[in-house]
């Protein structure tokens, strides 16, 4: 990896935008309004090393990593647009890995959480939730060192555990 591919990154991202892997040799540069010509060239000549960059899973300047695929992409077109989730949570959702918890989270609870998000996308609650004011702290958040210990920092769906959701 160059500092060419970490300048770029940063170029887009400060412009609004991201780069994401969409294959092994292919990126999509997102942004919500148009890069300028010399920053989309910088990408160009970057695009080598923003491919073994994004595709690492670990890296000094970024830190840790998780590999983005067609299969994640998928997971978060799903929730997009099956669910009704805007982007951000769905991509999200479609990164949490069933198989790997967090540390102190039980694999069955683990599974159980990821369970509730789905269903809390699946059956549209996302769009009530934020029309209410919930934000993904309310809804997602957890202890960062030990997330089952604080109840007061737990967001609606790690306490839900299979529950049903109701609106009153």
């Amino acid at each position: 990896m160059t500092a060419l591919a970490v300048d770029a990154l940063a170029a887009v991202r400060a412009a609004g935008g991201d780069v994401r892997l969409v294959g092994p040799h292919r990126l999509k540069l997102i942004a919500p309004r148009a890069l300028p010509d010399d920053l989309i060239e910088q990408v160009r000549a970057a695009k080598p090393d923003l491919l073994k960059l994004l595709q690492n899973k670990t890296d000094e300047t970024l830190g840790t990593r998780t590999n983005w695929g067609e299969p994640e992409e998928e997971r978060a077109a799903i929730v997009e647009f099956d669910g009704g989730a805007r982007r951000p949570w769905a991509e999200a959702l479609a990164r949490l890995d069933p198989a790997n918890p967090p540390a102190d989270v039980p694999l069955a609870r683990w599974q159980q959480f990821i369970d509730d998000c789905g269903r809390f996308f699946d059956l549209g609650w996302a769009n009530l939730a934020e029309a209410s004011g919930w934000g993904p702290l309310d809804l997602f958040g957890c202890d960062r060192e030990r997330p089952l210990a604080r109840y007061d920092h737990m967001g609606l769906l790690w306490v839900l555990q299979g529950r049903k959701l109701l609106a009153s």
